[in-house]
């Protein structure tokens, strides 16, 4: 999608598209499209992930190891979120989550690293739908999102 890329005001997340369609704030700052939601972060971060150039087709192996890094940055955010929590169910897909970024280590050229990359990323997400779950909310739908970010479609999302 054409627009300008500019950063979240809220929760600092790269965005790309109409800065109009979340509103606007006084001096013309963007509004957040995550604004009011419970985790806005987690789902911001998540989104960015998700819709990241890691994911596409003739991603660099550049892209590739920052996308992996992300993740590995966005497990500890759910981990520091989750440690205010019991929530067994959550734990484990965070555990999930760790043991597929790990092996999708991109150090180690392993063959199905990106398909281990999304696996992590897509546990990472049913750790945040357990935490929204527990407030008694919807779970997170990125496609909501996808009009921010600069994507066309998804890549794996139905080869996996």
């Amino acid at each position: 999608m054409a627009g300008t890329g500019y950063h979240c005001p809220r929760c600092g997340a790269e965005l790309r598209g109409d800065p109009r369609k979340g509103g606007s704030r006084p001096g013309g700052t963007p509004g957040c499209p995550y604004e009011g939601l419970a985790y806005a972060s987690l789902r911001a971060e998540h989104d960015a992930i998700y819709f990241g150039p890691w994911r596409r087709i003739d991603a660099s192996p550049m892209e590739i190891r920052r996308g992996y890094h992300g993740i590995g940055r966005h497990l500890d955010a759910i981990a520091r979120e989750l440690a205010g929590h019991d929530l067994p169910g959550a734990a484990r897909d965070l555990a999930s989550a760790r043991e597929a970024h790990e092996d999708a280590d991109p150090r180690y050229d392993h063959p199905n690293a990106l398909r281990l990359m999304d696996n992590a990323l897509s546990y990472a997400h049913r750790a945040i739908d357990d935490l929204l779950h527990e407030k008694g909310l919807p779970p997170h739908r990125p496609m909501d999102f996808a009009e921010w970010y600069d994507v066309v479609e998804v890549p794996f999302r139905d080869e996996w």
